[in-house]
């Protein structure tokens, strides 16, 4: 980050704990992902907040915490610039990353909060402008030492014009890594509907059918998970166990066993990056989960080829083999370059993309596929069917990214 850091957090309301953690805890975290080293927080209650930030953690240790009681003497001095936000506000990262962008002293505002916020936010301040939502960037003469003076300040600054606003409903929030776009969340700590927003934030975008069924499973059991410590780590390690399961299945012939858990991966797989969104979590070893993924769908493949060959079932299950797996890596040359030429993904170019992506082939698709084929007891058809629905995929996807590239993403 390119300025420092003022928190104004006092108990119980920066306490108040959602998804697992408090909405001080989750700001720390937020700032230490965007690079932030010191954070210095002024509070009427510092003693309570000390000891609530005594735990250490992993997700906030690089952000050194100096705890002073809030008053104007205990103001940082010769601080320049100073990015302040209220503890007892949950934002969203990208709102933090634009004020830390200003030039000049900015301020949030929300001049058309959508439905789903509108029950958590209907207290909170209003200006010509629009909604405050809990953070600005000062300059050094300004000195609040409470939320409410914070908010009271910016209110009359607003109404004065000696602070520009930044209307987050007048701006583009495509987030490419999540296939959607994403209006950024703010609202004061409190109650289920705030959990309902931060889920629903954690969701990833343009899903395929079987996705959509996975959703609303998955939100459920991450809104447990996320109280308990199991980290995404953890949960990226149990589905990979459960998935090497259904490999180790396949290749002995045990397809009814093997299929149930690969259905159950359907599941697992989004629970460790969702709990991570969710809490903050995320690491450069959890990047590493899209290989594993790749790993173990490709070994269910080959395991499956070995056993319908080696059984006679299937003698030209290998070619099979080869056409699904050059079909997927056709299919993946194809979306890279997608991404690379347009920086989105040949999912969200059109609606007719999003079709292909809610029922073309990809791992979900194919499970479901092969799932019917041994519940009907025709295994074999569904694996020659998973072969071709990935060619026909492939057929449509290359093409059409060749004419996205070629037109500017059209």
């Amino acid at each position: 980050m390119r300025h420092e850091c003022i928190v104004l957090a006092d108990a119980p309301a920066a306490l108040v704990e959602i998804c697992g953690i408090s909405s001080l805890e989750r700001l720390l975290r937020q700032l230490q992902r965007l690079g932030l080293t010191k954070a210095v927080i002024l509070s009427g209650t510092p003693v309570l907040i000390a000891q609530h930030l005594a735990r250490p953690s992993p997700n906030r240790a690089e952000v050194a915490l100096d705890i002073r009681p809030s008053t104007p003497e205990n103001w940082p001095n010769d601080t320049g610039r100073v990015l302040v936000v209220a503890g007892d506000r949950v934002l969203d990262s990208r709102l933090l990353q634009l004020l830390d962008e200003q030039d000049c002293a900015a301020t949030l505002v929300d001049s058309a909060p959508p439905p789903s916020l509108q029950p958590l936010i209907a207290s909170e301040p209003e200006t010509a402008r629009g909604r405050l939502c809990g953070a600005a960037l000062l300059e050094s003469d300004s000195r609040p030492s409470s939320p409410a003076s914070f908010q009271k300040m910016l209110q009359d600054k607003i109404g004065a014009g000696q602070i520009e606003t930044i209307d987050i409903a007048c701006r583009d929030w495509n987030i490419a890594s999540l296939r959607r776009t994403l209006r950024p969340y703010w609202f004061p700590a409190q109650g289920k509907n705030a959990e309902r927003v931060l889920l629903d934030a954690a969701q990833k975008g343009t899903l395929d059918l079987p996705a959509m069924v996975h959703a609303p499973i998955e939100n459920f059991l991450v809104s447990y998970l996320c109280r308990t410590p199991i980290t995404p780590n953890q949960l990226t390690a149990t589905t990979n166990i459960v998935a090497w399961s259904a490999t180790a299945l396949f290749a002995t012939g045990h397809l009814g066993p093997g299929v149930i858990l690969a259905l159950a991966v359907g599941i697992l797989d989004g629970l460790d990056g969702k709990q991570a969104r969710l809490k903050i979590e995320t690491s450069e070893a959890g990047k590493l989960e899209h290989w594993f993924d790749a790993l173990f769908e490709i070994s269910w493949w080959i395991a499956l080829a070995v056993f319908f060959h080696v059984s006679r079932l299937l003698p030209a299950a290998f070619s099979y083999l080869a056409l699904l797996l050059s079909a997927e890596a056709a299919a993946g040359l194809a979306k890279w370059s997608v991404i690379r030429r347009c920086g989105r993904l040949i999912d969200e170019l059109s609606d007719f993309d999003r079709v292909v992506r809610l029922v073309g082939g990809r791992r979900n698709i194919y499970v479901w596929l092969f799932a019917l084929g041994v519940l009907f007891q025709a295994p074999v058809s569904a694996f020659k069917l998973i072969a071709w629905w990935g060619a026909v995929t492939a057929a449509i996807q290359v093409p059409r990214a060749a004419w996205a590239v070629r037109t500017r993403c059209r």
